[in-house]
């Protein structure tokens, strides 16, 4: 998977003149890896056009004095814990602001719900399951509800990302959807890596804020277990 991301990457590194770096799998996920040695985590979910396009909802005040995040995630096997604790960062990232208390219910490894209050004020509600069949595609669903408007990333009332092309063959049901035409042909969760490790390149100032935003990501899923285990909020 590495060689091939790597090989879009230099692709765009040579395009656009950037520094030298490389994709390299870490303990959370995927890292930029640095000719100095240093390694960057990788926030792909922060370069997604779909949550770049709902930061800038927030941010132009197109919903006025936004109140709440409600996140949904449901993968076919992984670790709820961590995707609660990417579900959070999200929500930091669109809110600019850091979670600061949260409280926590699971369902052993299987699910977890959240409810957590952000530094400015701002909630967030998210559930997290890991016990789709196996086989299934991902499924997900992120609302932002303000005191006037609401945004979502999804069409409405669905959980289930729509394909640009459908066809229908003697072999059964085929989608296509290619989300960047420079990378064309990439998975899409390989595309946002890959334009995550070019972002960071583009803009060797988000090595320091991804770095304390992978901490902060840590922190959360500390807290998700240790609210659960206490049965109580904690505080970050």
């Amino acid at each position: 998977m590495c060689e091939k991301m790597n090989r879009s990457l230099a692709f765009l590194r040579d395009k656009y003149g950037c520094p030298a770096g490389e994709i390299v799998p870490g303990n959370e996920g995927f890292e930029l890896a640095l000719p100095d040695g240093s390694r960057i985590p990788l926030l792909p979910w922060r370069v997604e056009r779909r949550f770049v396009e709902l930061k800038k909802i927030i941010d132009g005040k197109t919903l006025e004095d936004v109140s709440t995040f409600r996140f949904a995630s449901f993968t076919a096997g992984g670790d709820s814990v961590k995707s609660a604790a990417r579900e959070l960062e999200l929500a930091s990232f669109l809110a600019g602001s850091p979670v600061k208390q949260l409280f926590s219910v699971r369902s052993g490894d299987a699910a977890c719900n959240i409810l957590a209050r952000l530094a400015n004020g701002m909630s967030a509600s998210v559930e997290c399951g890991v016990k789709l069949p196996a086989g299934a595609d991902p499924m997900d669903r992120h609302e932002i509800i303000a005191r006037r408007g609401v945004a979502s990333d999804r069409t409405v009332d669905t959980q289930v990302p729509q394909s640009s092309i459908y066809e229908w063959t003697g072999s059964g049901l085929q989608t296509f959807t290619d989300v960047d035409t420079e990378l064309f042909g990439l998975p899409n969760d390989q595309i946002w890596i890959v334009r995550a490790a070019f972002a960071v390149l583009m803009k060797p100032e988000l090595a320091a804020e991804w770095t304390k935003a992978a901490a902060s990501m840590k922190r959360y899923a500390d807290a998700v277990v240790r609210s659960d285990s206490e049965n109580q909020p904690v505080q970050l």
